[in-house]
């Protein structure tokens, strides 16, 4: 691997991808970015940020693909840093791998910057979900939550949660898709450091609009079930640029006015009047699919809405139990 560094073209300074050759700026030839790290060929540039870049890569030796995360000097992850990220791996390696993806160890290169590696998980891109119309069918997108909720519920029985969660956390590998399985980027601390504050830009709205971290709450399992609304309501509208989440959920024609009650109070600004635990949002999921399953025909557009006080008392079941 080459001295790892952002890439700029030498001719007008532009920051560039390791992917480019040619600058757009100005038309100059670029040299070719990284193409191995140590034993690991590279495939293909996932991602590339400020503080690290995700490569598919290949192992020769034994024919497998992984992931690698790599360091950039603006990371800051040095020695100490290092040290406490490889506790962390093992903390990882005790969640079961059907549900979470395996980080397996971290350790530096030849040229001296740390990454890690993962398990390639050959997952569908969102992009690609919100434009197959899967999400549109009201059950399969139920189905969808509730896997999702399910396998936060097994993180939350080890004493962790994601009140930092996005969509990018979770992949949906190809080979699930047609049950819409889930795995967890599950990661110990967000933050390499928590006191940064550059971040990628789904991160960066995450923390502008959660309530708790905007007034300065103590964060809880509660502050993960905000989080999890949120993500609900993105997949909805499948738009993750939205920042009115609850008012957008009366504006989504034909959702279940059960659905409709659990968002609202999954991203009530009072933690009190969220679901109490995981559990809580999966075992509602779990009865509303168990309704729509029994239920004789398709719910008719913009109908069947609960009443007030209907609304106020299912939430009520469904915060409290």
């Amino acid at each position: 691997m080459k001295d790892f560094n952002m890439k700029r073209c030498n001719s007008c300074g532009q920051i560039l991808s390791q992917k480019i050759t040619t600058c757009p700026a100005c038309g100059s030839a670029i040299m070719a970015g990284i193409s191995h790290i140590d034993e690991y060929n590279i495939k293909a540039i996932i991602h590339e940020g400020h503080s690290t870049m995700v490569c598919k890569t290949f192992k020769e030796d034994d024919g497998q693909f992984y992931s690698i995360r790599l360091f950039t000097e603006q990371s800051g992850v040095d020695d100490t840093v290092a040290q406490r990220l490889k506790k962390e791996l093992l903390e990882l390696q005790k969640l079961p791998a059907e549900h979470f993806v395996q980080h397996y160890k971290l350790q530096k290169s030849a040229d001296g910057f740390w990454y890690r590696i993962s398990e390639w998980v050959n997952a569908v891109n969102w992009g690609e979900i919100f434009v197959s119309g899967v999400l549109s069918d009201q059950k399969k997108i139920i189905t969808l939550f509730h896997n999702i909720a399910s396998v936060l519920n097994v993180l939350h029985k080890t004493d962790h949660f994601m009140p930092y969660l996005f969509i990018d956390d979770i992949l949906i590998p190809r080979k699930g898709l047609s049950d819409l399985h889930v795995k967890i980027n599950y990661k110990l601390s967000r933050f390499l450091n928590a006191r940064a504050t550059h971040h990628g830009p789904m991160l960066q709205k995450l923390l502008d609009c959660h309530p708790d971290i905007i007034n300065r709450r103590p964060i809880d399992f509660r502050s993960a079930v905000w989080s999890l609304g949120k993500v609900f309501v993105e997949l909805l509208t499948s738009n993750p640029n939205i920042t009115d989440f609850s008012e957008r959920v009366d504006t989504i024609q034909g959702l279940h006015p059960d659905l409709s009650t659990l968002l609202k109070v999954m991203l009530s600004d009072d933690p009190d009047l969220r679901p109490q635990s995981m559990a809580k949002v999966e075992s509602t999921l779990s009865r509303i699919l168990d309704k729509i399953s029994h239920a004789d025909g398709a719910l008719p557009i913009g109908k069947r809405k609960p009443k007030l006080l209907g609304e106020l008392n299912w939430l009520k079941r469904a915060v409290v139990g």
